[in-house]
């Protein structure tokens, strides 16, 4: 029998800072402790006494052997460089091999990363395929979306809206409804002092409500992106829905200087708050090294095209609903052609498996 469980992996990186000597730095490197639970293995009958994870970049390979304590396995790999890593999981019972897995994962020192890995338990027998959860981590399907946000969020016809056409047009059964509130440079300040925000929160019965800040605000005013997004955050919350950050693109002339910025500020507000960040901003950041020449945005250097938005909208659609973009048939605008939607998908489910946490 094969049974396909999902392992929750938190890996957290601590940041070791390089010190001066004769004019020269030494690289910043970082700490990589797993910790995983065991018991939904346990409570499926199965005796789990090895769990070895093995991780690889490039050239470089370490393995390590889990300790394993009542339910919980962990271990701690040292002096990492940062990077995306491939990482391997083996779990033994005795001698025996019953399950692997592979996922890959992003070292960042000082950050927090998650990592979703499928383990498939095999036993000699039968095709039963059962579904179980390792935590309460992966919540179901959304079903009801607000986003908050600028024009950024409302260009081309608007996120809100193409993410679930394109939703809807992969999975009819689904039953999601995307609505949006947005204003020409909102701020998340200026949405919290807007009572029609406060009260479409609190009213609108949503699972879900993204929050898209002004693209310079991470960079330029963080403690004002923090303040703000953890008051929405309460009124989010005690209205029964979960916070999500839409991690936007930087402007294009300041492309790779202004992505390290924000990517500290949303990830650091992302663990503050325990809200997922999607890293639109990453998936922009792929499709422009793989194919520069496909432009994302308007002349101004700012706000997506009808190819930057569809990216954006994949983006999201990969890591709300856990499953891929590729094949769709839907897209927002004629213009993109069969090969740039393919690229396009491509990329965004490519982001889903680098980014995930």
């Amino acid at each position: 029998m094969h049974r396909v469980l999902k392992l929750f992996f938190v890996l957290f990186t601590i940041g070791i800072l390089g010190c001066q000597s004769s004019g020269t730095s030494i690289p910043q490197t970082a700490e990589l402790p797993i910790m995983l639970s065991l018991q939904p293995a346990l409570d499926n009958g199965f005796n789990v006494t090895q769990v070895i994870v093995t991780i690889s970049k490039d050239e470089f390979e370490s393995s390590l052997n889990l300790t394993i304590d009542g339910a919980t396995a962990s271990g701690t790999f040292y002096n990492l460089e940062p990077g995306i890593y491939t990482i391997c999981v083996e779990v033994y019972e005795e001698d025996t091999l019953i399950a692997t897995g592979t996922g890959s994962g992003e070292v960042i020192a000082g950050e927090t990363t998650t990592v979703n890995i499928e383990l498939v338990f095999i036993e000699l027998t039968g095709n039963l395929i059962i579904i179980v959860d390792w935590s309460n981590y992966i919540n179901p399907p959304p079903e009801r979306i607000l986003f908050l946000g600028n024009s950024i969020t409302y260009y081309n016809g608007g996120v809100d809206l193409h993410t679930m056409n394109l939703a809807l047009s992969i999975d009819s059964t689904l039953t999601v409804v995307c609505e949006s509130i947005t204003g020409g440079g909102y701020t998340l300040e200026q949405h919290y002092n807007n009572p029609v925000t406060l009260l479409q929160i609190q009213e609108g019965n949503y699972d879900l409500v993204i929050l898209q800040e002004m693209t310079s605000r991470p960079v330029n005013d963080p403690e004002l992106f923090y303040e703000y997004a953890t008051l929405l955050d309460s009124v989010i919350t005690d209205a029964g829905a979960q916070t999500v950050f839409f991690f936007s693109w930087p402007f294009q002339s300041t492309f790779e200087e202004m992505i390290v910025q924000q990517s500290a500020a949303y990830n650091f507000i992302g663990n503050q708050l325990d809200a997922p960040v999607i890293p639109v901003a990453r998936a922009w950041q792929r499709s422009i090294l793989q194919n520069p020449s496909l432009n994302l945005y308007m002349p101004d250097g700012n706000h997506p095209n009808v190819h930057g938005t569809y990216l954006a909208c994949c983006t999201f659609y990969a890591f709300l609903w856990d499953d891929t973009p590729i094949g769709a048939q839907y897209v927002n605008d004629p213009s993109i052609t069969e090969e740039e939607k393919l690229f396009l998908q491509t990329i965004a489910w490519e982001t889903y498996f680098l980014w995930q946490r």
